[in-house]
C-alpha cells in the first residue's frame, strides 16, 4: 500500500492510497487508488498541515540521510509525538513514507534511463546497493534488474 499525501489546489493536504492488483500467480496486474482530504488527523488536535513542511522536505531531499529527530523538530514535534500523528495521518511511518519516495524515484530512473543499478542505488539515497534491491523487491515483488526489463519489454 501506498499512501502519498499532496497539496489540492485549494491549499489542502489530500492523500493519496494506490494499493497493487496482483493476479493469482501474485504478479502485479495493476493499481487501484483513491483519495481523500485531509482537514484534521483521525479527529485529533492538529491538521495533516502540520506536516506539509516536512513531506515537502522529504520530496526534495530523499536521496540525503534524513533523521527522525531533524523531521521532528522541523515539525515542531518531540520524535515520538511527530511518528505516532505521522502514522496516523499517512497510515505510514515517516520511514516508510522515506523509503516509498526513494523507490519511486529508483522506479523512474530504472524506466527512463540506461544508468547503471548501482548509480541510481546510491542516487535514490540508498548506501548499499544489497539493502536496495532487498527493499526494492520487497516493494515492488521483483529484482530493480528484472522491474527494468519489464519495463523494457523484455
Amino acid at each position: 500500500i501506498e499512501t502519498e499525501p499532496q497539496q489540492a489546489d485549494s491549499g489542502r493536504l489530500v492523500v493519496t492510497t494506490k494499493i497493487p492488483l496482483r493476479n493469482h500467480e501474485g504478479k502485479v496486474i495493476g493499481i487501484v487508488g483513491f483519495s481523500r482530504l485531509v482537514d484534521r488527523l483521525s479527529g485529533r488536535a492538529g491538521t495533516a498541515d502540520d506536516f506539509a513542511k516536512t513531506i515537502d522536505y522529504l520530496k526534495k531531499k530523499f536521496n540525503e540521510h534524513l533523521s527522525t529527530s531533524e523531521l521532528a523538530e522541523m515539525a515542531g514535534m518531540s520524535i515520538s509525538q511527530f511518528e505516532r500523528r505521522f502514522r496516523r495521518a499517512f497510515s505510514s511511518s515517516p520511514r516508510q513514507y522515506l523509503l516509498r519516495l526513494r523507490i519511486d524515484a529508483a522506479s523512474r530512473l530504472l524506466t527512463f534511463t540506461a544508468r547503471p543499478i548501482a548509480q541510481i542505488s546510491k542516487e535514490c539515497g540508498f548506501h548499499d546497493h544489497a539493502h536496495f534491491t532487498r527493499s526494492f523487491k520487497k516493494m515492488m515483488n521483483m529484482t530493480p534488474l528484472n522491474f527494468r526489463k519489464r519495463q523494457k519489454g523484455e
